[in-house]
């Protein structure tokens, strides 16, 4: 099987970090993806465990001429019938464009059409299409030279946690995840955010630190529908993509000064099992004492975008003063306004680019030096 594991741009070096973690070597690499080969088992375990891939998606076929009459003429010659149970639904999602194919609508109809097609020619009743809920999600990606078409393997994204994430535009899980493989956290290294919000950044840096796959069970995902993995045990391997965090490890501590903010990060903890593992307090910067031990790593997302608020430049040039604190820290900030990274006063040794929601972000990466 050849995967594609779906990502932000700009979070392709995590997704091949974290699969290079699990000792797997990606074979291809492009804007918003990355590529695997990989059997059945291994496909649905990564489907189970991954922590920074939006969407996995099974490749059927790529270099598809992206014109109407091609896509047609190529599609309604796949066996559809062997891949697509009749008894569940399915849609189809279409991203990209191209000049034949102007807009991902039209070209889902397309595809649609096609597998109808294929089945009505064999004589078998098609499965339902359900544009809302389907059970099985088909996969076009378009470009101007080809499209790839493939199977959802997790029919929808995969940034869900299950914890009912709140706040004000918070992180995806699966960014804060990637973000985290960016500034290469890991077991050893004590981690502090001190604009912690509800939690999602601290748990997943803790997680990816760990090595703690997602855990999603089968059921909320297509695999238990495919016909290609109902062979696998597949609860047997969704018990292998859990664990538990380990009991003795570094602190991991953050802070917040919105009481209901702090209250809902510890609410989220608990449902992840993280309540003894990450600490969490209401606090504002400015009475944030020093961590004392070994050097460690302050992993945040400060306010800039949707969360502005009045004072926010003081924010962000308090959080430079605390890490100068620091001698022999790191500090990764993530920000969509280099007017406000500028406020730190510091000069980034690493600069990551990353889309996201639409925006133009860096992970800017810092070290904190003694003074001289």
């Amino acid at each position: 099987m050849r995967l594609r594991f779906g990502v932000s741009a700009g979070l392709e070096p995590a997704v091949r970090r974290e699969l290079e973690l699990r000792g797997l070597k990606p074979f291809d690499e492009s804007r918003g993806a990355v590529h695997l080969d990989a059997d059945a088992e291994l496909a649905a375990r990564l489907t189970l465990g991954i922590r920074t891939s939006s969407r996995i998606v099974w490749e059927l076929g790529d270099g598809i001429p992206p014109a109407t009459e091609a896509l047609l003429t190529e599609l309604t010659a796949w066996p559809w019938e062997s891949w697509l149970p009749r008894e569940h639904s399915f849609a189809v999602r279409a991203v990209g464009r191209s000049d034949a194919l102007r807009h991902s609508t039209y070209a889902a109809r397309v595809v649609k059409d096609a597998i109808r097609d294929r089945f009505r020619a064999r004589g078998l009743e098609c499965p339902p299409v359900d544009p809302v809920s389907p059970r099985l999600l088909v996969d076009l990606r378009i470009g101007r030279d080809g499209a790839a078409l493939g199977l959802d393997l997790g029919a929808g994204s995969l940034h869900q946690r299950g914890t009912g994430r709140r706040g004000r535009a918070p992180l995806r899980e699966d960014v804060a995840a990637g973000l985290a493989h960016l500034a290469a956290v890991d077991s050893g290294t004590p981690l502090l955010d001190p604009f912690c919000g509800t939690g999602t950044f601290l748990a997943e840096a803790f997680a990816v630190a760990h090595g703690l796959p997602a855990g999603r069970h089968p059921a909320r995902t297509a695999l238990i529908r495919l016909p290609a993995f109902r062979e696998l045990p597949l609860s047997e391997l969704a018990a292998a993509e859990r664990a538990t965090p380990p009991e003795e490890h570094p602190p991991v501590r953050g802070s917040d000064a919105d009481p209901a903010a702090v209250d809902a990060a510890r609410q989220q903890l608990a449902r992840l099992g993280l309540d003894e593992s990450i600490r969490v307090r209401v606090c504002t910067l400015d009475q944030l004492q020093p961590p004392r031990g070994e050097a460690g790593l302050i992993l945040t997302n400060p306010p800039w975008g949707l969360r502005l608020d009045e004072g926010v430049e003081e924010s962000w040039h308090a959080l430079g003063q605390f890490a100068r604190q620091l001698p022999g820290w790191q500090l990764a900030a993530l920000c969509g306004d280099p007017a406000l990274s500028r406020q730190l006063g510091l000069k980034a040794s690493r600069r990551h680019p990353v889309r996201i929601a639409g925006i133009d972000t860096r992970l800017l990466m810092y070290t904190m030096r003694a003074p001289r």
